[in-house]
């Protein structure tokens, strides 16, 4: 169902979830500690006071809190996103239908909207949207929608879009039928009339806006736009990142920098995109060039990364 035209990278969700089971609990020395409990695979969450219990076939059997005692009984659910829990829900898939509970065990949404994975699309493995900013897109006999956390309908079941993304910072991505791109706010209005050929992301998805800018193009180069749709960011680069703490990574020609939301030039073209690591067809080069406390990979070279400050000073990458 969904369908865009972003570039996808292998899915990391399956390889992630595969290594949280039934660790023990000196393996989760940062965040999560797996309770004690009579289930020998027991898996943690984004929310680190309930956990997911497994049987040794990994069938799914019980939310469990942080002493171990289950909250829930969650045999005959096919799936649960506890990596995706926002505003105190997550999705939920049964009988490969999506729903959403809370961390109490009680399904707030029941189980009715279609689950959203593409077939047609062997790296894409999202089958729901997660709940951002009070909103949750889902789908409904092949339509997407727009409800709450009451599972109010807020956005109807139209054709009007072909696809809506996840809301991000109160805007969501929709694609319209000719397979342009806009945006829409929290009560479902358009903003932004869909006009844009491209929208930045990857893995899959869609980056959405961030520090108040998202990446869009207008044929083959790529700008930055404001919630209103103004365009902040000419339509000058080849290809973007999105905004991480207050800069972009940009590329021009085989060259890339960093510039402001100003599009000023803060860290000048000259890190070259051949050392930006690409495999196969896919397109896996999305981590370089994003700032993370304060430093970014801006290079791979004799398989080692090559990582810079703000200050575009050579730093050890952590």
């Amino acid at each position: 169902m969904k369908l865009n035209t972003i570039k996808h990278v292998l899915p990391l969700v399956a390889a992630t979830s595969i290594a949280m089971f039934a660790m023990p609990a000196n393996a989760f020395d940062d965040d999560c500690k797996p309770p004690k409990t009579r289930y020998s695979k027991v898996s943690c969450s984004s929310d680190n006071a309930i956990f997911i219990a497994y049987n040794n076939d990994y069938q799914i059997q019980a939310l469990l809190n942080t002493n171990g005692k289950v909250v829930a009984d969650l045999r005959g659910y096919d799936d649960i996103d506890s990596w995706n829990i926002h505003e105190g829900v997550f999705a939920v898939l049964k009988n490969d239908k999506v729903g959403y509970m809370n961390s109490k065990g009680q399904l707030v949404v029941p189980a009715i909207y279609d689950n959203l994975r593409d077939p047609d699309d062997k790296y894409d493995e999202t089958w729901a949207n997660p709940a951002k900013d009070g909103r949750i897109v889902v789908g409904k006999n092949g339509k997407f929608g727009i409800i709450d956390l009451n599972n109010k309908v807020i956005l109807p079941f139209n054709n009007r879009y072909a696809y809506i993304d996840a809301y991000n910072e109160g805007m969501a991505a929709v694609r319209s039928r000719n397979n342009k791109w806009g945006f829409i706010d929290k009560n479902g209005v358009e903003v932004v009339a869909p006009q844009y050929d491209d929208i930045d992301g990857n893995f899959g998805g869609i980056y959405g806006f961030s520090q108040g800018l998202v990446g869009v193009a207008k044929g083959e180069k790529w700008g930055f736009i404001t919630k209103t749709g103004k365009v902040a960011v000419p339509f000058v680069y080849d290809e973007i990142r999105p905004f991480r703490e207050q800069l972009a990574g940009v590329r021009k020609g085989n060259k890339w920098g960093f510039i402001n939301g100003a599009n000023k030039t803060v860290i000048p073209f000259k890190y070259a995109d051949a050392n930006v690591e690409r495999y196969s067809v896919n397109y896996m080069g999305a981590t370089y060039f994003n700032f993370i406390d304060g430093q970014a990979i801006v290079a791979t070279i004799n398989n080692q990364d090559i990582c810079i400050n703000k200050s575009d000073q050579r730093v050890t990458c952590r």
